[in-house]
Parts: structure tokens; C-alpha cells; sequence
């Protein structure tokens, strides 16, 4: 597979043939389709047409005259250029020339230094955001009140606040959750509308949308953000993660291994292998689940409400004595800590959440 994308990607604008796609995997035709579907979801031709018209909308955005909407298509294997406008309409919601339009608008009216100024803080503010912890969580969102004074209509720092707004709801990182998951909720909303053509955006804020447990909408944004950025690393990474919610065990593992491999290095890495953890124990494959949510902690020590998911695991495995030591140890760290409140966390199955609260009740955490 890796060979066949490495190839693909460096002749998007070639017919594709699948004997020497199967010949460059060193694979049988129907095995190499076979393959596709399981890990991409889709077939070689299927996944070219969609990297193509991702290609054409990148190199629309970032278009200098005297480029053309014609131009950009025959570069990228569109000869019928009202199929290709078709095609584009129906994947990212505008016409191609509405993008290039957009594009060009940008160009011609220089920097804005407030908006320059607040990107660059916003990015600086994302490692304390993706720390999932308490303390990282609230340190971002003091260092987003800025941008978000400095450009007001830019999505990007608002979708982060409503990352961590809905951290602190979900996670217990405040004293106020109710008040969290509502400012979550509102600037998830103000960031998708403000940043309706930006995938990471509407990453952040789908993110944010599934910790207030609006799973549909954050469903039909991550769609959006990955139709947008379909090598988005952290799409794929939230693309896992609610296919777990779902409770689509395999669904999440192929798109979690689509993320590490796109991304196979932190700062987010962590982040997959905590949602591998879950897939895994949404299959009940308790100790593949303890081994993936340890990992994942072992790169980010902050994040230790994972460890819920590891503990509980050990517990269903009926190493009883293990269990309780950790059980013990998660409770130095939370607590507060019930299997009520962990059964409310997370927006997983019922099913899920239940055995979640079971095997933590194994491990010595208290009912309520």
C-alpha cells in the first residue's frame, strides 16, 4: 500500500491501471482492490479522483495570476471541464472559480498584521491544547483570548477555545461544567460558520461539537474538514475517534493507522493511541486496549483521564489485584473519580460505558 499511494501521489494526473498499481505492491489485482476498500474505504480509482480534486482545490487556494480555473483542472487530469466543476461543487460546497476568486481576493489586499499576529498565536497555543490536561487546558485558553481579540472573524482560535471549553467540560478540568460545555457549544458553532472553507477549523470544532455530546453534527463537519484536507492528520485522528463513539471498533483502527501514518510522530501521536486504546475496547480486546491507552499516556503524562480506559480494561481482564493497584493510583490523580461520573464523560455506546463503569468498580473505584 505504501508504494501504491507513493506512486499515485507523484502521478495523480495519469489514467490509473490497476495491473501496474498491483504490480508496483507486488500484489494481485483484486488484492490490492481488496486492500484499498478495507483501509481507504474506497477503490485506487476512487481514491485518485478524490486526491485529484484535492489537488486542484490546494493548488486553487494558493493561486497567482495568471493561473486559471482551466489551467488548474487539465494539471490535475480534468479534460471535461463541466464534470470538473461538477465534481468540485459537490465535494466542497463552491465552484472552482468562486476558490480562485477567493484566492486572489487574498493576494491582492496584503497582510493583515492582526490576522498574521493571531494566527501565529493561535498555533503556538495548540501543544497546550492538545495536552489534555487540566493545566495545559486552561493555560491555552488564556493565551486564545488574544487572537480571538485580534481577529474577531477568524475561526481558528475560537474552534481551539471550544476544544478546550469542552476538554474542561468532559474531563473535569473545571468547577463549572455545565457553564464549559456551553461555551464549548457557542464558539464550536461561531468557529464552523466563521471558518465554513478552513479543515482544521472544522476539525477543532467537530472535536469540540462530540465532547458537548453533539455527535450528528460533529459527524457531518469532520466530513466536511476531510472532503476539504483529505491528508488533514488530525481529521483522520477525530475521523477514529467517532467511528469508536459509534462503536465501529474496525472503522477506527484503519482510520487511526491512516493518521499515524500520515502524522507517525508527536505532538498528536499520543492522541491515536489513546483512541486506538478505545477502539480496542469497544471490541472487548482488553489487553490490547490497556497496552494502546498506556502508550498513549507514557507521551502525554497529563493526560491521565485515559487511564480510566486502562484500568477498567485490566479489570475486565480479571487481574483483579493489578487493577486495584492502578485503580489506586488513578484515584491519587482524580479523587473525585466514580464510575457515574466516567459513565458520563464520553459520548461512546451504552454498551461501552457500562463496561467502562464495571471495570472500574473492579479496580476500587467508588459507584457514586
Amino acid at each position: 500500500m505504501t508504494r501504491t499511494l507513493g506512486w499515485l501521489r507523484s502521478h495523480l494526473s495519469e489514467p490509473v491501471q490497476l495491473d501496474l498499481l498491483a504490480q508496483i505492491a507486488g500484489v494481485r489485482p483484486r488484492t490490492l482492490e481488496t486492500h484499498f476498500k478495507m483501509f481507504l474505504g474506497t477503490t485506487p480509482l476512487g481514491w485518485v479522483r478524490r486526491m485529484r480534486l484535492a489537488r486542484a482545490r490546494q493548488e486553487l487556494l494558493h493561486a497567482s495570476p495568471p493561473t486559471s480555473v482551466t489551467d488548474v483542472a487539465l494539471a490535475n487530469g480534468f479534460s471535461q471541464l463541466g464534470r470538473f466543476a461538477g465534481q468540485y461543487r459537490r465535494r466542497f460546497g463552491e465552484l472552482p472559480s468562486a476558490t480562485l476568486q477567493r484566492s486572489t481576493d487574498l493576494s491582492t489586499s496584503g497582510c493583515d498584521p492582526d490576522l498574521d499576529e493571531a494566527t501565529r498565536l493561535t498555533l503556538g497555543a495548540l501543544p497546550l491544547a492538545f495536552g489534555l490536561a487540566a493545566k495545559s487546558c486552561n493555560a491555552a485558553l488564556e493565551e486564545l483570548e488574544r487572537p480571538q481579540e485580534l481577529a474577531p472573524m477568524y475561526g481558528l482560535p475560537k474552534a481551539v477555545a471550544a476544544w478546550c471549553w469542552g476538554q474542561r467540560a468532559a474531563h473535569g478540568f473545571g468547577s463549572t461544567p455545565e457553564v464549559d460545555r456551553q461555551r464549548a457549544y457557542s464558539l464550536a458553532e461561531e468557529a464552523g460558520r466563521l471558518g465554513a472553507h478552513d479543515a482544521l477549523t472544522l476539525t477543532l470544532s467537530s472535536g469540540a461539537l462530540v465532547l458537548v455530546h453533539r455527535l450528528t453534527d460533529a459527524d457531518r463537519r469532520l466530513e466536511r474538514a476531510l472532503a476539504l484536507d483529505p491528508w488533514l492528520a488530525y481529521g483522520w485522528i477525530r475521523r477514529g475517534w467517532m467511528s469508536a463513539y459509534f462503536g465501529d471498533s474496525d472503522g477506527a483502527i484503519r482510520e487511526l493507522r491512516t493518521a499515524l501514518h500520515l502524522m507517525p510522530f508527536e505532538p498528536l501521536r499520543h492522541i491515536s493511541f489513546i483512541g486506538m486504546g478505545c477502539a480496542h475496547f469497544a471490541a472487548e480486546r482488553y489487553d490490547r486496549a490497556a497496552l494502546w491507552v498506556k502508550s498513549g499516556v507514557t507521551g502525554c503524562p497529563g493526560a491521565y483521564w485515559a487511564e480510566r480506559v486502562a484500568v477498567a480494561a485490566v479489570g475486565l481482564l480479571g487481574a483483579r489485584a493489578q487493577a486495584r493497584r492502578m485503580g489506586r493510583r488513578l484515584m491519587r490523580k482524580e479523587p473525585d473519580l466514580t464510575s457515574s461520573k466516567a459513565r458520563q464523560a464520553w459520548p461512546f455506546t451504552p454498551a461501552f460505558m457500562s463496561r467502562l463503569a464495571d471495570g472500574l468498580e473492579i479496580a476500587g473505584v467508588p459507584r457514586a
